[in-house]
């Protein structure tokens, strides 16, 4: 396939599998919620960020390392299962912090890991990004590019539904609900990532 094709239809598979809630779009949300949508764009750089080096790692080291040891992939989804469960228990303790007027900020560092461990990487080196992307650095920075072209507005959409969710008065009062909501889906998407592993 001529590599400019590929481009495009990884910006299209990227749209589909970035739109989709998972752990760094509830961090968004949540981020969005207590500290409005303007505070929240600049974390889109670490969830940038994040998916570069996993990414990276996915698609140059771990793939080929699942050829040798495939009970490998299983034990890294796992760890991500595990650290998903962590920051649900995180934002549901957050929730009552928001209804005491305590800001709670999602931070920088906090999103960076969120994504670095997200399973979407795995989906992204796998199946999104062409083959030939990681056959040389020039093809890998025009598919990071293409990439970043379909995150950064995602991500700031899902900024934004949070910031606009709080600057409605009649759906502020349900903040702490909608954090612990989130909560919730995280624990969900953790549930539904383990079971991934031990249905084979």
């Amino acid at each position: 396939m001529y590599f400019p094709d590929s481009l495009f239809s990884l910006a299209c598979g990227a749209a589909l599998v970035l739109v989709v809630p998972g752990p760094t779009n509830t961090l968004l949300l949540s981020s969005g919620l207590n500290v409005g949508a303007r505070k929240t764009f600049p974390l889109v750089f670490a969830e940038a960020m994040g998916y570069l080096l996993a990414i990276s790692l996915w698609g140059l080291f771990l793939i080929a390392l699942a050829k040798t040891w495939p009970a490998f992939v299983g034990a890294v989804k796992l760890g991500c299962a595990a650290y998903i469960v962590f920051l649900a228990v995180n934002i549901w303790a957050q929730s009552a912090l928001v209804s005491t007027s305590r800001v709670v900020v999602v931070d920088y560092r906090t999103l960076f890991l969120a994504t670095l461990m997200n399973p979407k990487a795995l989906i992204f080196a796998s199946t999104v990004f062409p083959p030939e992307a990681f056959d040389s650095t020039r093809h890998l920075v025009e598919a990071f590019a293409a990439f970043f072209i379909v995150l950064a507005p995602i991500g700031m959409a899902w900024s934004c539904l949070g910031g606009l969710l709080t600057s409605r008065e009649s759906l502020a009062r349900h903040t702490t609900t909608l954090m612990r909501a989130a909560s919730l889906l995280l624990l969900v998407f953790a549930s539904l990532l383990t079971y991934s592993v031990f249905r084979r």
